[in-house]
């Protein structure tokens, strides 16, 4: 799955006190690999991340990128060192995400599930800590 959106529409989970919602549980015996790009603290997107690894048995591996499928350990900078696909507010964006996976999603995960979450490389991390 591939989410797009160019800002945050919805209302991201950090800083929300509310439980997170449950679907009704329909067991998804056949999905094996999950891979959402574009992964962010979008409360429904994490509802139904939890809900895909709370109802899928099957499931051996989660792959949540917080890049957009950008940076898979390097990035394009330009001549001034700040990175050309990872802008000041998509950094944000990609921490708020991160944080959201460690606070609600890695708990979830069952030990025979191997989770891989994808983050903006060092060099951009740095770059926007910096400005």
């Amino acid at each position: 799955m591939n989410v797009l959106q160019m800002i945050m529409l919805q209302d991201s989970i950090m800083g929300d006190t509310s439980h997170l919602r449950e679907m009704p549980g329909h067991r998804h015996g056949s999905l094996k690999t999950v891979k959402i790009i574009g992964f962010s603290s979008a409360k429904s997107l994490v509802e139904l991340t939890c809900h895909i690894i709370e109802n899928t048995t099957s499931l051996e591996c989660l792959t949540l990128d917080t890049t957009r499928g950008h940076s898979w350990g390097s990035c394009l900078t330009n001549y001034t060192g700040k990175c050309l696909l990872l802008h000041e507010e998509f950094m944000v964006e990609a921490r708020k995400g991160l944080l959201a996976i460690k606070t609600y999603v890695e708990p979830k995960v069952p030990s025979g599930v191997k989770l891989n979450v994808v983050e903006p490389c060092r060099r951009c991390n740095d770059l926007e800590s910096v400005s």
